[in-house]
């Protein structure tokens, strides 16, 4: 039987905040006096996934969970790099939608998360999730193949060359070929937890597990390949080496700069910017070129992403145009490697936050933190797609759920 969102909720929240909070240690204490009560809790929700087992759970040659997607994962690879075999085109490209960096988001968090909600969280029927059967995992490999999918297009182009070559009496002729080309693009998306939902026509009930699930932060139990890049003293001096001498970043100066621009820079696929003040090119129709969204090759308003965003934000501090890939970084990843984690109690105007660790989902976003509203909840300056402007939003509305200090502003 499912377990009521409500009770998941609880179990989430503590998971989330059980290194941050006293009070919550204490009640963890108290839960630990009755563990086989927690214990039947998980195991008969959506998060019995992450811990389970393929066959008999007692037998040793029992599979776990990862091993199972591990194979996935390589099969999902070996698919790739047939679609690259092709011997009948002359050239192809390689699209990630959804990848600002254009490498394979490893997806396995939501798969995981839409197939326990997808089989778990319903009024009838409800699968347990502890141990997998056969059957179970014929379905887990169908979510797995819905939710990670490799198409191809190839195009037939004629260009004409131009080349110079010498005749009989040595004269110089200029010569115009026309050469015809084949090129193979091959798409490769990897849906979130939340797209597949709409696709499988998740209700209410299924959603908000989605979300609670999310919010727990289960994603740090899956993933090989998941980078938690941690800076230490020496990286950050290495870092620092880089900004001007007299360079001095104030937090309350970045918050100002950060929301100078609220409401007046649309949002734009790849858009970055380094200019110091306001980018003439900001609010003029140009072609989105970066590759990975939906909005690649349409006309659009110039602006900046979430990252780009961030980047001229510490450009205008005063950083070195010329260091940025070395200090504050462009694009998400590059960001989230040039900062170390805080908790949730520590963070400060200036810092960073995340939507998702780098690579396990597709846009990953973030935002600058800004301050506290009047109820306490951190507010985050991002430049956001969904609004397609410079706002200000609670970092809880958004999703933001990790947060991370750059180098440049630690001591």
């Amino acid at each position: 039987m499912a377990v009521n969102p409500a009770f998941l909720k609880t179990v989430a929240k503590i998971a989330v905040t059980a290194v941050r909070d006293e009070r919550t240690r204490q009640v963890i204490l108290v839960a630990c006096l009755v563990p086989f009560i927690i214990i039947l809790l998980v195991l008969s929700s959506p998060f019995a996934i992450f811990f389970s087992v393929t066959g008999d759970g007692g037998n040793a040659d029992a599979i776990s969970i990862h091993q199972t997607m591990d194979s996935l994962k390589n099969q999902f690879e070996e698919k790739i790099r047939e679609e690259k075999e092709d011997d009948t085109v002359d050239e192809f490209y390689t699209v990630i939608m959804g990848s600002e960096d254009n490498t394979i988001i490893d997806n396995s968090a939501d798969v995981l998360i839409a197939y326990s909600v997808k089989y778990n969280v319903t009024n009838k029927d409800a699968e347990q999730m502890a141990v997998l059967t056969d059957n179970q995992i014929s379905k887990l490999e169908n979510v797995f193949w819905d939710m990670n999918q490799i198409t191809s297009k190839i195009e037939t182009v004629k260009e004409k060359k131009t080349y110079t070559t010498t005749n009989k009496k040595g004269k110089k002729i200029t010569k115009t070929k026309t050469i015809t080309k084949k090129i193979k693009t091959i798409y490769i998306d990897c849906l979130s937890a939340e797209e597949i939902a709409s696709i499988y026509n998740f209700d209410k009930t299924q959603l908000r597990v989605i979300e609670e699930m999310k919010k727990s932060g289960i994603v740090a139990f899956v993933g090989n390949n998941i980078s938690m890049t941690t800076l230490n003293k020496e990286q950050i001096a290495e870092i620092k080496e880089l900004l001007p001498e007299d360079l001095s970043i104030e937090r309350e100066h970045i918050v100002e700069t950060a929301c100078s621009i609220l409401g007046k820079v649309n949002y734009f696929w790849g858009g970055k910017s380094k200019a110091i003040g306001w980018d003439n090119r900001w609010g003029k129709l140009m072609t989105v070129t970066s590759k990975g969204s939906p909005t690649t090759g349409s006309k659009r308003p110039f602006g900046l992403d979430c990252s780009g965003y961030v980047t001229w934000v510490f450009v205008n501090m005063g950083i070195p145009a010329e260091s940025i890939n070395e200090t504050i970084g462009q694009g998400t990843t590059q960001q989230w490697n040039l900062s170390n984690n805080i908790s949730e109690n520590l963070v400060l105007p200036g810092d960073l936050a995340f939507l998702a660790v780098p690579g396990t989902r597709k846009v990953n976003h973030i935002g600058i933190v800004v301050g506290k509203d009047k109820k306490g909840s951190i507010l985050v300056a991002h430049c956001a797609s969904g609004a397609n402007n410079v706002v200000v939003k609670t970092a809880e509305s958004v999703g933001f759920m990790y947060y991370r200090r750059p180098a440049v502003l630690m001591e």
